[in-house]
């Protein structure tokens, strides 16, 4: 079994504060950018794989201070692949902001991997961290719980980078002789990965710069989250 195509997909943008994409650049404080969001479709052999599944309608309380729009979806950038939700077998989530999982539940016959940490704390986040969070897109699904590093499928695998929340991973594919790294938000843009600045929203800085900088020893074609950049760029696989 071998991974055969490898699809950007997309989701809206969302309207984030530059300095909460890269800590500590004061030029960046007050700036908006209109964050990509761009879940991936990975497909193998025998399995279709979302990582990263966007954002869906937020609860009222919290609609009024998030901004986001769509144009496409994610049900719609899958139907150019001739899928529907349905069709996903696997589901894997680099971590459980409001952002990554919103569309979790469409996906009801796929297999959904998150690291335990990150489950555990996703259900009481600290009070500084719990803007992120919605319980309603993730609370009651079952979940494969990963711990550290490990093989999802043949060709794509998880490893750790904690920081930007305690139990975030990041995703590892093996496609047609290239090493492909969907970096979830321990780099959201390219220029964190690049400048090892880390992120302006993070449960711990120490663990975020050292997430860079394994990342930056894994090696391959990276992809940021949230950069807007990278749209114009084709990951397509086919081995």
């Amino acid at each position: 079994m071998a991974v055969k195509e490898v699809h950007l997909l997309q989701d809206g943008y969302l309207e984030l504060d530059m300095g909460m994409l890269v800590y500590m650049k004061t030029p960046y404080y007050g700036v908006k950018y209109m964050a990509a969001l761009k879940p991936l479709l990975v497909r193998t052999d025998s399995e279709n794989v979302v990582i990263d599944t966007g954002i869906s309608p937020l609860p009222e309380s919290l609609a009024k201070h998030v901004r986001y729009t769509k144009k496409r979806d994610i049900v719609g950038s899958l139907s150019e692949f001739g899928l529907v939700p349905d069709d996903i077998s696997i589901v894997i989530n680099t971590h459980l902001h409001m952002d990554h999982c919103g569309n979790n539940r469409l996906f009801r016959k796929a297999r959904h991997y998150v690291q335990r940490q990150e489950l555990s704390y996703a259900g009481n986040p600290d009070r500084w961290m719990r803007g992120g969070y919605v319980r309603d897109f993730f609370d009651g699904l079952e979940f494969e719980q990963t711990d550290g590093d490990c093989d999802i499928t043949s060709g794509i695998s998880v490893i750790e980078t904690p920081g930007h929340t305690p139990g975030h991973q990041s995703v590892v594919i093996q496609a047609g002789g290239k090493q492909i790294v969907y970096m979830g938000d321990a780099c959201p843009l390219m220029e964190n990965l690049e400048r090892r600045d880390v992120t302006g929203i993070m449960y711990d800085p120490k663990s975020e710069l050292a997430s860079i900088d394994r990342l930056r020893s894994v090696g391959g074609d990276y992809i940021a989250s949230h950069d807007l950049l990278q749209m114009k760029y084709d990951f397509v696989v086919v081995s």
